[in-house]
């Protein structure tokens, strides 16, 4: 028999031998990408390199403030030296003020014995902006009983705090009325927990310290001062607010489609963080496997059918102000988007996601790699009616009728311990976790990027 390619065939048989031909070439380049992938993720990986950078050198990255931009900006450069495409910073808003916040330190002297405070104030609130000691007495129960002789200069102590937020509000602006140095609040449990209103103006900033001490450290202050002993605190707070209006971004970078440039996958993260710790779980981690899937895609070449486009939002802590903002700025755009992966659960490794029936066929294609990947961290797809939603950024995309998951996550860390506290530091990041999540995440953008036709609505 003669060589097949030797053979004599009409055009039409001619073409379609030859498209058979290039659709085995293809598949079979994109397997061996794959195992390239898998070998750059295992032998090469780099993910805890970026989020050491993001929590050691450049620490919280509160929205608005100087330490988000210099953060995205440095993204910018990083996913520009992997080899990315169309690397940008994308404006998506303002916010009327900025807040930058300096060191945050307490102390207190009760009986000649000086201790250590674990304390904060709240983003967008006043600091003391110099070390400010005062004595401390405790705060009265209602407004009749304020006296300003007692308050003035002192930092009160808000030992029982009106369940009323308008009775609340108008003790502590009477308190701050009778000339106090500060009021001081407790924690409600050790794990200090962060948040902070962004919706102010230049005008109405808060000019009063308001400052939280960690629960047990409070009670004890308060029992001293019960007792009748001289209790003298100090407090340094260096915050700082920014006059706006100030630009908010998000940071995009992509690796071209060859076939269907004009659709695409996309996989992010959120790179604001609250600023009580260096946002390390929430979320230089969603951060860090979303550049890491960005250069070992770049390293091995890849060349996807779909464009894949890597987003880091800004403003989710703020109510996912970034995603938001760019599903508003792209509506044309939402169609031919196959599917969106968000990253923001923390350290533990990404463990699966849930898909509708209509979803099922196509994504266990494409995680077909992850069955054999490591045995010791499985994935599981789940059949369900919807997408669940839940508060992180592919909640705009869903509500548009994108596909957009938020992977599910499996491990030993227990994510609330660090979620939005004082313990959120680079220390609580599982190196291994990390390294597989990016992974699973690089897989899952070129698996999603090459599949025949696009996730189905």
């Amino acid at each position: 028999m003669k060589p097949l390619l030797s053979r004599k065939f009409s055009t039409p048989i001619l073409g379609a031998v030859v498209t058979l031909w290039l659709g085995i070439a293809q598949a079979l380049s994109q397997d061996a990408t794959t195992e390239t992938i898998i070998k750059e993720g295992k032998a090469n990986n780099r993910v805890m390199e970026h989020s050491e950078y993001l929590c050691n050198k450049i620490g919280p990255r509160l929205t608005g403030s100087d330490k988000l931009m210099r953060a995205s900006e440095w993204a910018v450069a990083q996913f520009k030296k992997f080899g990315c495409a169309k690397v940008y910073l994308e404006e998506y808003g303002t916010i009327a003020v900025g807040f930058n916040r300096g060191h945050q330190i307490g102390k207190a002297l009760i009986g000649g014995k000086s201790s250590t405070l674990t304390c904060t104030t709240l983003a967008w609130s006043a600091g003391t902006n110099r070390p400010v000691t005062a004595r401390a007495v405790i705060a009265p129960t209602n407004e009749a009983d304020l006296h300003r002789e007692k308050l003035k200069g002192a930092w009160v102590l808000l030992a029982t705090v009106p369940d009323n937020q308008t009775q609340l509000n108008r003790l502590i602006a009477a308190i701050h009325a009778a000339g106090a140095a500060g009021v001081v609040r407790a924690s409600r449990e050790d794990l200090m927990r962060m948040s902070g209103n962004y919706r102010i103006t230049w005008e109405n900033r808060p000019t009063r310290p308001e400052i939280f001490v960690m629960n047990s450290q409070f009670a004890k202050l308060v029992s001293a001062v019960k007792a009748g002993q001289d209790v003298q605190l100090t407090f340094d707070m260096r915050n700082e607010f920014k006059k706006g209006p100030i630009k908010l971004y998000n940071v995009i970078a992509e690796i071209p489609g060859t076939e269907k440039p004009d659709e695409c996958v996309i996989v992010g993260g959120h790179i604001d963080s609250w600023d009580l710790a260096s946002g390390a779980t929430d979320n230089s981690t969603g951060v860090a496997t979303t550049m890491e899937a960005a250069r070992i895609l770049c390293a091995v070449g890849a060349k996807p059918k779909r464009t894949i486009r890597f987003i880091l939002w800004s403003g989710e802590e703020q109510g996912l102000l970034g995603s938001i903002g760019w599903v508003r700025k792209h509506k044309a755009e939402l169609p031919k988007i196959s599917a969106v992966f968000v990253h923001d659960w923390g350290t533990n490794y990404i463990s699966g996601l849930a898909a509708t029936p209509a979803l099922m066929p196509p994504l266990e294609k494409v995680f077909a790699p992850l069955i054999t990947l490591d045995p010791q961290m499985k994935f599981t797809l789940r059949e369900t009616a919807t997408i669940p939603r839940a508060p992180s950024d592919n909640m705009p995309y869903l509500s548009a009728q994108v596909p957009a998951f938020l992977w599910s996550q499996s491990g030993r860390v227990n994510y609330s311990f660090a979620h939005h506290t004082q313990h959120d530091h680079y220390d609580r990041i599982v190196p291994e976790y990390q390294k597989h999540s990016a992974l699973v995440v690089a897989l899952a953008a070129w698996g999603v990027a090459n599949l025949d036709k696009q996730l189905p609505r």
